[in-house]
C-alpha cells in the first residue's frame, strides 16, 4: 500500500487525541512511565495536543490547501523532541518521554518529506503563511 500523506496526517492527529486523553488522567500517564510534576501541567499539555489534533484532522481533509499547517506542525514536533529526549534521558520525566520524542522526530520528517513529495512544493512554499 503506497504512503499517502493525508492519511498519515489524519492518523497522527488521532494519535495526538489519544495522548491528550492520556494526559488528562495522572494514574494513566504514571502507569505508562510518565512522571509529570503536577496534574495541571498534564492538563495544559493535553489542551495543546487536543488543539493540534483538531488542526491535523482538519488539514488532512484539504491537504493541498492546508499543507502549511502540517509543515509548521512538523517544526513543533522537532521542538518537542528537543525538549522530551533530554528530559526523558537525563531528567525525571521518564524514559518513555525520550521514546516519544524520537517518535516526534520521525513523524516530523514524514510530514516534511511526504508533503514535499506528494505536492512538489519547496520548503519555502511550505513555510509561507496561509493565503487561501
Amino acid at each position: 500500500m503506497p504512503f499517502k500523506i493525508s492519511t498519515f496526517v489524519f492518523w497522527s492527529g488521532v494519535y495526538n487525541a489519544g495522548l491528550a486523553l492520556l494526559l488528562l488522567f495522572p494514574p494513566l500517564y504514571r502507569a505508562v512511565g510518565l512522571n509529570i510534576c503536577t496534574p495541571i501541567c498534564g492538563w495544559l499539555l493535553a489542551g495543546f495536543l487536543a488543539y493540534t489534533c483538531v488542526a491535523l484532522v482538519y488539514a488532512s481533509r484539504d491537504l493541498p490547501r492546508l499543507a502549511t499547517l502540517v509543515y509548521w506542525e512538523a517544526l513543533l514536533r522537532f521542538i518537542t523532541a528537543f525538549i522530551l529526549i533530554p528530559a526523558g534521558l537525563l531528567g525525571d520525566i521518564g524514559r518513555i518521554a525520550a521514546i516519544m520524542g524520537v517518535g516526534d522526530i520521525m513523524i516530523g520528517f514524514a510530514y516534511i518529506f511526504g508533503l514535499r513529495r506528494e505536492f512538489g512544493l519547496s520548503h519555502r512554499e511550505l513555510l509561507r503563511v496561509l493565503t487561501g
